[in-house]
């Protein structure tokens, strides 16, 4: 591959963009601001380390110390991805692309009938005849860019159409539709309780196994916790599938949700302060041996700050080694609703590295099924960082905020 093809492949791929975030998260892995030639010289000795190759005048034109005529080399490239364990440069490139909306899928050959825009008109004109179509055409599952965009573009236009009810019978009984909007979706702001209502009377007829209930039963369970309304119905039917479960063998979302739910009944029977330890140690032996463990710490901060253990999370060391080991080796190759709930925690409890670490921030786009918990935590992180008047006023904006919204896990974290 010559250079002019390099150009246009990079060019293709948006690269400039990426080029800056994959320099921001490769300071945010060795822990340093690159701000001088010094940094750059120091940073590839930390390539060499690695059986790398990038000189100290090639950092230096990457992070703008030095001017830089043309774009670099994909070989470059790679080693750049290499160094945050990547294969290459376009494996970097797809892992990311799945954290953005990716652009409309066409009516062409390639997609076999499915349109995003398409999609989108039927949505908001409520042709649902259309939408069934479309559904039906869907063929991109798992952790396709384009199975998270469709997603966002269904939730939004769900709440756009005020939770019409014949639109969530549809998604139900669709195996596109429950997967994307059900299972990939998940509406934590639950407006009305309008989505713990769909999975109960809609999606959970439709796939009525084990796995499944026990998503529908821990979801709602916690949602009523949370919001200050806990139902005896709900409790007793966890405890039941609870009898029948066997925790190793959940899968790792149900996983964080047991441990969630286990936690929040514990606590309005106050009986947490018992089992608290015992909680904490078997939550750091899963999260330890598990690599998607990002859920059960998330999930776990949650549910112990909303009844004030604060205490107990910051002075367990082998959880806060596993939330200090989560959030150096994955911010800087995934960034998740997860994280976003983990950097926050760890960003209280490390004040000394707030200085050094650039906190990452989710698109607008990002998380339009938990919009307002997505608020109160950037708000919040942005407190740690501002000073005088202006903390004084966020943090009061803070309390009033997740006062309104029912979010007590916040506020317990930074002022109680």
């Amino acid at each position: 591959m010559n250079y002019i093809e390099i150009s246009i492949f990079t060019f293709m791929k948006g690269t400039e963009l990426y080029i800056n975030q994959i320099c921001k998260q490769i300071e945010t892995a060795v822990n340093r601001n690159i701000k001088g030639f010094p940094d750059a010289i120091w940073l590839s000795d930390c390539f060499r380390e690695k059986k790398l190759s990038v000189s100290p005048s090639t950092l230096a034109r990457l992070y703008g110390l030095s001017a830089y005529s043309s774009k670099p080399f994909l070989s470059t490239l790679n080693q750049l991805a290499k160094f945050l364990e990547y294969d290459n440069w376009e494996n970097y490139l797809e892992d990311q692309s799945k954290h953005h909306f990716c652009s409309n899928i066409f009516l062409t050959d390639e997609a076999e009938g499915f349109s995003q825009s398409v999609l989108e008109m039927a949505l908001c004109l409520k042709s649902y005849d259309v939408v069934k179509k479309m559904l039906e055409k869907y063929t991109y599952y798992d952790n396709n860019p384009i199975h998270f965009s469709t997603a966002n573009l269904i939730g939004k236009y769900v709440k756009r159409n005020n939770y019409d009810e014949k639109l969530l019978q549809i998604l139900a009984q669709s195996k596109a539709g429950r997967s994307l909007f059900y299972g990939c979706f998940v509406d934590e702001d639950n407006e009305n309780d309008y989505f713990s209502k769909a999975i109960y009377n809609y999606y959970l007829p439709q796939v009525p196994d084990f796995d499944n209930t026990f998503f529908v039963t821990s979801y709602i369970l916690a949602q009523n916790i949370y919001s200050g309304k806990p139902d005896k119905t709900f409790i007793k039917r966890f405890q039941e599938l609870t009898k029948k479960t066997i925790v190793e063998d959940l899968h790792y979302h149900l996983l964080s949700r047991y441990f969630e739910c286990t936690i929040l009944i514990d606590g309005i029977k106050s009986q947490l302060q018992y089992n608290v330890n015992d909680y904490m140690n078997r939550i750091s032996n899963y999260a330890s041996t598990n690599e998607k463990n990002e859920w059960l710490l998330a999930r776990s901060i949650k549910s112990l700050l909303h009844f004030g253990f604060k205490k107990d999370l910051i002075n367990h060391i082998k959880f806060n080694e596993i939330v200090n080991t989560t959030i150096m080796k994955k911010r800087k190759t995934k960034n998740s609703a997860a994280l976003y709930i983990i950097q926050l925690y760890w960003l209280y409890g490390n004040r000394e590295n707030r200085t050094s670490y650039q906190p990452f921030h989710l698109s607008i786009d990002y998380l339009q099924g938990n919009s307002k918990e997505k608020l109160a935590v950037e708000c919040a992180t942005a407190s740690l960082y501002a000073k005088g008047k202006t903390k004084k006023l966020t943090e009061e904006n803070i309390k009033q905020y997740c006062a309104d919204e029912n979010i007590k896990w916040i506020p317990n974290l930074l002022f109680n």
